[in-house]
């Protein structure tokens, strides 16, 4: 779907909505609106990803990305995660050591509260026998535990952030002109983009008749 489409599907749902009819929605706050709400649905159909739904965000899937080191404790190693990360799908890493050469790692998140437990856990600690090992993500990089081994390559399965999109007809704050840059995902998504932007809308204007009729048209909230 083309942006300029998109703003007149919006435009034609407000007024719909609305008693008062042909309510300016100006350009601006289209996009502020839609660039949000965007995320706030990606973000939910994360949350669900183990129903079908995860497929409207699958263009926004990255696999296999190699990750560069950027730190190395006695603990752990620490990678830089892109800059388009939004949120992680699957990591693994390739390891080794004298003993058992080189092998391919599963990993599962933890959370640091219960690194000091898990690490010490002879049912949970890093290993190369069993092919695991854990991370924890924090300002934007991901740490890779390791005992008695050495992480020598780390991959990364990925959600990036969907593109921020725009439109002709006004000055950004900075002074450049605006231009179109159309959303990417499916038109089925874009729809429902839309209802909930209409949602939003109604909420910031207090009109809780439009709010309550977009809000069923959702299958849930986002």
């Amino acid at each position: 779907m083309k942006i300029e489409e998109a703003y007149l599907l919006f435009v034609n749902q407000v007024n719909r909505n609305l008693t008062n009819n042909n309510i300016n929605v100006d350009k601006p706050r289209f996009i502020l609106l839609f660039n949000d709400i965007i995320l706030r649905y990606v973000e939910w159909i994360l949350e669900k990803r183990n129903e079908d739904a995860i497929r409207y965000v699958s263009p926004l899937l990255k696999l296999d990305k190699k990750l560069s080191k950027v730190g190395s404790e006695i603990t752990h190693d620490k990678f830089k995660l892109p800059d388009d990360y939004f949120d992680l799908s699957n990591l693994y890493v390739n390891a080794s050591n004298s003993s058992c050469g080189s092998a391919k790692l599963k990993t599962w998140e933890v959370k640091s509260e219960d690194i000091e437990e898990v690490y010490h856990d002879e049912n949970n600690e890093p290993s190369i026998p069993y092919r695991e090992t854990f991370y924890l993500t924090t300002d934007g990089k991901v740490a890779v535990y390791k005992k008695d081994f050495e992480i020598k390559e780390a991959f990364l399965s990925y959600y990036r952030y969907p593109i921020k999109v725009d439109i002709a007809g006004y000055i950004h704050t900075d002074g450049s002109q605006s231009q179109n840059i159309d959303p990417e995902l499916d038109d089925k998504v874009i729809g429902r983009i839309l209802v909930a932007m209409s949602k939003e809308f109604a909420a910031i204007n207090g009109d809780t008749n439009s709010y309550q009729m977009d809000s069923d048209r959702l299958f849930a909230p986002i």
